[in-house]
């Protein structure tokens, strides 16, 4: 049997066509888009979290002689050594809950608000309006992104902070008693700390992160001659979600490391230091230079391809077996 048409246009055979008719459970496009989020959280963590944990560690550890870490691979080695397996996963569990619904709520908002602007952006261009619904999600979802990576951070990074003083005792072990010691002791604005550091990345990071995987799909789509975007294979889609999370990690990780910099640091070092973000930016330089924001990078981009490949992968085909049609 034939793959091609009569004009010679290739098209897939009937079982891989992805968007067909619609199943025939009905769904509303907001719940499908939910759904579909809360499913490529998973798998993005899943795959993700070990790269993170190596990430944090090199943006977070000390500079000079005081260095824990001397590149990626000693990184890798000695948490294998010291926690074993287990430790690429410390912190897991505020991420993979997290991710669920921060996925959910950030795949759900990203299409709303690209619909919003379709209708109501007058002289913009396709890819214009992407840029714009990526960059507005981004701040839309500052508010569930903080709480998750502080969690994150924070459990990432106790067991270093051990290694520097021998002494010290993490006042939590898990994810729940870290919620609870920083609610404890700051209120909710624990959870928030460094917050403008989230939405200062989140806003260039997502303006590039959404946009790209749809353009590299439209891309592909037109440079195969296919009947649409339904006819992409799964290596396509996931080689154009790759790209998409390659630009978002690796293109702001300046603005990472500066974020995880300060959620790190004690909200009351903050405070009583003035520890702001342009004073975070000034302190890091002294430390390192320029490198010094670029420390973390090769995990970053190796995180990067594999989970956002499969992330951008899981979402399109589960929004397209539950029938959504909107882009």
């Amino acid at each position: 049997m034939s793959n091609s048409s009569n004009d010679g246009v290739p098209t897939r055979p009937q079982h891989q066509q992805l968007n067909g008719a619609k199943t025939s459970i009905e769904l509303g496009r907001g719940l499908v888009n939910y759904i579909a989020g809360v499913l490529g959280g998973v798998t993005v963590t899943l795959i993700g979290h070990p790269f993170d944990t190596v990430k944090v560690r090199l943006q977070t550890q000390p500079t000079g002689p005081d260095a824990l870490y001397k590149n990626t691979l000693d990184c890798v080695k000695k948490t294998y050594k010291g926690e074993g397996f287990s430790g690429f996963y410390a912190g897991v569990g505020s991420p993979l809950m997290g991710q669920m619904f921060f996925r959910a709520g950030s795949f759900a908002a990203f299409h709303e608000v690209h619909s919003v602007v379709q209708g109501g952006s007058v002289g913009m261009g396709k890819y214009e309006k992407l840029l714009l619904s990526g960059g507005v999600t981004g701040a839309i979802i500052t508010l569930m992104e903080t709480p998750i990576d502080i969690v994150k951070t924070k459990l990432q990074t106790f067991t270093m902070k051990q290694k520097i003083n021998p002494t010290y005792t993490a006042p939590f072990h898990n994810t729940t008693t870290c919620i609870q010691f920083l609610i404890r002791k700051y209120g909710v604005a624990g959870l928030y700390q460094a917050s403008s550091a989230t939405m200062i990345r989140n806003i260039p990071a997502n303006a590039v992160f959404f946009p790209v995987n749809e353009i590299m799909k439209d891309l592909r789509v037109a440079q195969m001659g296919y009947g649409g975007e339904g006819d992409l294979l799964l290596s396509e889609r996931l080689a154009c979600g790759s790209a998409a999370g390659f630009c978002y990690w690796v293109g702001t990780c300046p603005l990472d490391t500066i974020k995880s910099r300060m959620m790190m640091q004690r909200l009351e070092d903050q405070r009583g230091k003035g520890l702001t973000w342009r004073k975070t930016v000034r302190l890091m330089y002294k430390e390192g230079g320029i490198a010094r924001f670029y420390q973390g990078v090769v995990p970053l981009a190796l995180r990067s391809i594999p989970a956002c490949g499969a992330m951008f992968a899981t979402v399109d085909l589960v929004r397209n077996a539950l029938g959504s049609t909107d882009k």
